[in-house]
């Protein structure tokens, strides 16, 4: 059982590296950004499974036992990749509905990692420390998770992308409380065994996000039906001329369509955050919409206009 779990992990890791090197491949092409954020989601979806590679090899083969400071890594590890897919998913919905979620996660994984510190420099011995610290940020996972899903039924997203979300939601969450499980000790008998199941929900995690980046990058049955997509800036242009737009409100929508906040657009452009509410506001007046996923479907139309 254990060759086959070494298989598995081996297996899941080539598949995680694979997905990495679709999404790079696709940002290369003009594919805009639509999914920038899934590169770090899937990069430290990689290293954790090295991370538990690493460990079950150590444990199990060479019967070498890890010490409770690299245990505890562990928890940081998924605590980040929770984080990352709470970005993920708010970047999907590319609505302001959400926002909240990716915020307060940012927020909270600030303080996660000084009492991470903390605890491991002197409470290395006190778990329960580190488990008390999980809660939150699981119940931010799973609450967080069903806005998104919710608000990406609003906003009329596809049913693949909507399974998609749930499944990687879903795999995360019962991760999640395996880990939690395993660290508190609460099945003392079976420990082992319920830490060998994680490996099957990466598995599944691992699969998942190959099947999107394939499908939306390289399937050829799914490209054969797309329309002919033409640059971003290209179709920035046809917008820009026929709402009448200024360089600054064209700039401010190319942001909006990346999937920027009114923060983060502040910040890009150097100005106020009230100046950029006040530019968004002449933008969606002129093009006669009034929210953010309007504005993004009229210039996804323009790009997706047959030339």
């Amino acid at each position: 059982m254990k060759h086959v779990i070494v298989f598995c992990y081996i297996f899941t890791i080539l598949i995680g590296v694979s997905a990495l090197t679709i999404q790079w491949l696709a940002s290369k092409g003009d594919k805009g950004k639509e999914y920038s954020v899934m590169k770090p989601f899937i990069l430290m979806l990689v290293m954790m499974n090295l991370y538990d590679f690493f460990i079950y090899y150590s444990d199990n083969i060479i019967n070498h036992s890890s010490g409770n400071i690299l245990l505890s890594i562990g928890d940081c590890l998924i605590a980040v990749l929770v984080l990352l897919w709470l970005r993920v998913e708010t970047h999907i919905c590319q609505s302001d509905d959400c926002n909240w979620v990716a915020n307060i996660a940012k927020r909270y994984i600030i303080f996660y990692f000084c009492v991470w510190m903390v605890s491991v420099i002197f409470f290395v011995e006190l778990k329960w420390i580190r488990l008390i610290i999980d809660i939150p940020l699981l119940c931010l996972l799973i609450i967080g998770s069903i806005a998104c899903i919710i608000s990406g039924l609003k906003n009329g997203d596809s049913r693949k992308l909507i399974a998609y979300k749930s499944v990687i939601t879903l795999f995360m969450m019962v991760n999640y409380v395996t880990y939690f499980v395993s660290e508190s000790g609460v099945v003392k008998e079976s420990n082992e065994e319920i830490m060998d199941l994680t490996i099957f929900y990466w598995l599944v995690i691992n699969v998942a996000n190959m099947v999107l980046l394939y499908k939306r990058d390289f399937s050829e049955s799914y490209l054969e039906d797309a329309p002919v997509v033409m640059d971003l800036s290209e179709a920035l242009d046809l917008v820009k001329q026929k709402y009448d737009l200024t360089k600054r409100e064209i700039e401010i929508l190319k942001e909006i369509y990346e999937g920027k906040t009114n923060t983060q657009i502040a910040e890009e452009l150097f100005i106020s955050e009230s100046t950029v509410k006040a530019h968004i506001y002449n933008t969606f007046r002129k093009m006669n919409v009034k929210n953010r996923v309007e504005a993004v479907c009229i210039v996804r139309e323009e790009k997706e206009r047959e030339q």
